[in-house]
């Protein structure tokens, strides 16, 4: 697909202290092979050097573009919002600002979703720590998991989040916006997708391919992997179920949750 022909797409970063990560996650945009895009950095008044990184990059490429928040939202769901009504593409990609993308994403994830009629897409992760150090080896059993496990349908979903924010792509007229509610804090891009699922003319496809690379940072407001992060997931579950009335998976969410407490119980157990 030559360039001219690429269709336009947005990356959306939220970013608030991040002076750690921001430059290397910036790059991983810019190194991509696929090159018809606009970076949209919103900026949550951040207290550290991380507004003066982007500048310097906003200086060197104009495809990237920093807007300054006047006001703390306290989470990425208001940043995302905003970046999204900003966004001129006809794709929305996020990114979180401490994430990575292999040099090949955008150009892999568009072709599949054009090939395959997708409005929707995320796709496999490898996960580091802060120091950007392999932490694969820890989450051996999740991953097996995550092979047996459906990633297609509603219901798929609704047994456990697959789809890392930072791998999703899909055409900005499927978008709502991110549910700026304080409780949803960490999950509400959980909640977005049950509610994008649900939506009729929802193409999804999941990409097994490991386009991104996941930080796990112990003192993201994100508390991935998190039993608190767990507890918000399994309320966000509910709550759709029952704003939209979908009972029929009320008994599949009672099993996942009644599995997860049988879990905990084991774990105290056996320590």
């Amino acid at each position: 697909m030559s360039s001219h022909l690429e269709p336009l797409v947005s990356v959306v970063i939220p970013l608030y202290n991040a002076q750690e990560y921001i430059a290397e996650t910036i790059e991983s945009v810019i190194s991509q092979t696929f090159t018809n895009w606009e970076l949209l950095v919103i900026d949550d008044c951040s207290t550290d050097n991380s507004v003066n990184f982007v500048k310097q990059f906003e200086g060197q490429d104009q495809r990237i573009k920093l807007i300054e928040l006047s006001d703390n939202f306290g989470g990425p769901a208001g940043p995302r919002n905003v970046g999204v009504r900003k966004a001129k593409g006809e794709y929305i990609a996020f990114l979180d600002a401490d994430d990575i993308w292999v040099k090949s994403k955008l150009k892999y994830q568009i072709n599949y979703m054009l090939s395959n009629n997708l409005n929707f897409s995320s796709t496999n992760l490898f996960r580091i720590n802060e120091s950007s150090k392999n932490i694969e080896s820890q989450y051996k059993v999740s991953g097996l998991l995550n092979k047996i496990k459906g990633k297609s349908s509603l219901r798929d979903l609704i047994m456990g989040n697959f789809i890392a924010t930072s791998s999703v792509v899909l055409k900005k007229d499927r978008l709502l916006d991110f549910n700026e509610d304080v409780n949803l804090i960490a999950v509400e891009d959980f909640y977005l997708w049950l509610e994008i699922f649900n939506q009729k003319g929802n193409r999804y496809g999941y990409i097994n391919e490991k386009l991104l690379t996941y930080r796990v940072v112990s003192n993201s407001i994100s508390e991935r992997g998190t039993c608190k992060q767990e507890v918000k997931s399994n309320l966000c579950v509910l709550k759709f179920i029952l704003k939209y009335e979908k009972w029929t998976y009320f008994k599949q969410y009672s099993i996942k949750v009644a599995s997860m407490y049988i879990m905990g119980v084991f774990n105290i157990f056996k320590r």
